[in-house]
């Protein structure tokens, strides 16, 4: 198996992965405590984005261990994406910032949890979404970026 095909394996098994955390946060969303969620999905998020970056072989202490021409194209191809995630330590300020560029939807899933019945559910879907959106995006990067280093 070639390491593109492999690349492509990784890339499926981690949406699925997204999928199924999203789920999580689609359940903790209807939820009526303010915030709950949030915080839920940012403690998510900072064990997901490693794990994931681990499987595409893109942890920082992965990427030091490439050969130097190897390590080079892998950290350019990084700041070429401009990715806050990739190859970072991920912390709560940085997934706190990436959740904050979806405010508009987060404001409105705080708000939908107080309508009755259908309230919750608007939640719930709102949650979903915005956690699968950040994990895709970061997904998306480590593709592009192993495809690139492993030619």
């Amino acid at each position: 198996m070639s390491r593109q095909s492999e690349v492509d394996i990784i890339r499926e098994q981690c949406r699925t992965l997204a999928r199924k955390r999203a789920l999580v946060s689609a359940g903790v969303a209807v939820v009526p405590v303010p915030f709950l969620d949030v915080v839920v999905d940012a403690s998510m998020l900072t064990v997901l984005i490693p794990e994931i970056s681990q499987r595409f072989g893109l942890a920082p202490e992965q990427i030091e261990a490439f050969d130097p021409e190897t390590k080079k194209l892998a950290w350019t191809e990084i700041a070429r994406r401009g990715s806050q995630f990739l190859g970072l330590v991920v912390t709560r300020t940085i997934v706190r910032q990436s959740v904050q560029g979806m405010a508009t939807k987060i404001i409105s899933k705080q708000v939908a949890k107080f309508v009755p019945f259908g309230g919750q559910i608007v939640a719930a879907g709102l949650g979903y979404f915005v956690l699968r959106r950040i994990v895709y995006q970061h997904i998306d990067d480590c593709y592009a970026v192993a495809k690139a280093t492993f030619r």
